[in-house]
């Protein structure tokens, strides 16, 4: 996702950037994890404000000497919202005249990743090492661009509850969004290791392959738990509105059908492009609790049908072949937490939470989710979403 930062005024992007560094304080051991992770000796984060880019955070750096704005790392970054790598700094004319390159860090090679708060860029994540780097750059990019989006979502969570300290008598969704929220750190910095043993030749010993897969799928499930409780009771108290704008429906369910990679889906959609106004990320996140229900609930030997429709209305229909649900518990459905009977007495794995969220999210496109179930037959879940002028 691009993220917009020419077309609004500085003020707003020093704004954003004093309240992520208001919240940066408890982000813990990031500057460990990304140096190990880069293995890099020196690591810092740079944050923008007042006409020049300032050392928020540091380490292995001696010197470290704030730097007008205009010349930063963080506008170098910004001006692509990218990731970059610099393998030797001293022949970028963007850089060779920077403190930490020219000054007694003797810095040559570099990568920074944007940071982002409040749709703006208001920072850099950074790497540094005093010699230059001809390999492994793609897995710098990559390892720095995951970690930055970490920091970003911990301290936009973290400077959302910075106004609400843990109350003495709390409510259900205070509870939860504060246990969630404590449980998102360590979770980050379990996975950020993770990935560095697993992408180190030689750093898992025969044997344990295996072992490590179910740590990494275990983690990235609990990572999916917190992320989905903390979005619902986010939509509980607001409209996941988004920027909405006119999409084609058909593209936006290919592409969730492809983000989730099972075979069992099977996906229908007209020749032409099914217009409607929504914003097309949080509808694909609704469309992605709907397939994950089905595939979970459904029946294993039987494809997930995902059929989009044009007349009368711009529609998306998920159905499953599964046991499907009695009647009597489909006027719950939808609820926070609310679980069927046989997904209580089967463990089967999820909050009931994944209904909750796409039918907000729907709902404050325009739309409306009806649910439908036959006993023994399968569920259906169909995504009604407003008729725009341009179908035609």
């Amino acid at each position: 996702m691009t993220h917009s930062t020419l077309a609004v005024p500085t003020d707003a992007r020093t704004l954003a950037a004093d309240r992520y560094r208001a919240a940066l304080s408890e982000v813990p051991e990031i500057l460990e994890l990304v140096a190990e992770a880069c293995q890099a000796p020196m690591a810092a984060l740079k944050l923008v404000g007042g006409g020049s880019a300032h050392f928020a955070a540091t380490l292995g750096i001696r010197h470290a000497l704030d730097v007008p704005q205009s010349v930063s790392l963080c506008d170098v970054v910004a001006a692509t919202d990218d990731t970059m790598v610099v393998k030797d700094a001293t022949r970028d004319p963007r850089l060779a005249d920077h403190p930490l390159v020219r000054g007694s860090e003797h810095v040559r090679f570099l990568g920074a990743a944007p940071l982002h708060h409040e749709g703006q860029v208001v920072g850099a994540l950074c790497v540094f090492a005093g010699s230059p780097r001809r390999r492994n750059t793609e897995a710098t990019i990559r390892v720095l661009s995951r970690i930055a989006r970490r920091v970003d979502a911990e301290t936009g969570l973290r400077h959302l509850l910075a106004d609400r300290p843990f109350p003495v008598t709390v409510n259900q969704d205070d509870m939860i969004s504060a246990i969630s929220h404590e449980i998102r750190t360590p979770l980050a910095s379990i996975s950020g290791n993770l990935e560095l043993i697993t992408d180190s030749p030689g750093a898992i010993g025969p044997g344990y392959e295996r072992r490590f897969d179910a740590i990494t799928r275990n983690t990235d499930r609990l990572c999916r738990t917190v992320d989905n409780l903390l979005r619902a009771m986010n939509q509980q108290n607001h409209q996941p509105i988004g920027q909405r704008h006119l999409i084609d429906v058909a593209s936006v369910a290919s592409a969730s059908v492809a983000g989730l990679g099972d075979q069992r889906v099977r996906l229908n959609t007209p020749a032409g492009p099914v217009w409607a106004t929504a914003d097309p990320r949080l509808l694909e996140v609704a469309i992605g609790h709907l397939l994950s229900n089905a595939l979970c609930f459904g029946n294993p030997e039987t494809p997930v049908e995902v059929s989009v429709e044009l007349h009368p209305r711009p529609a998306i229909t998920i159905r499953d072949h599964g046991r499907g649900l009695p009647r009597g518990e489909m006027a719950a459905l939808g609820a926070p937490f609310a679980r069927g009977t046989d997904a209580v007495r089967d463990q089967m794995p999820g909050l009931g939470l994944g209904l909750f969220i796409s039918r907000r999210i729907i709902e404050a496109q325009g739309g409306t989710l009806v649910l439908d179930s036959t006993p023994g037959e399968g569920f259906t879940a169909r995504i009604l979403l407003a008729e725009q002028s341009a179908n035609r």
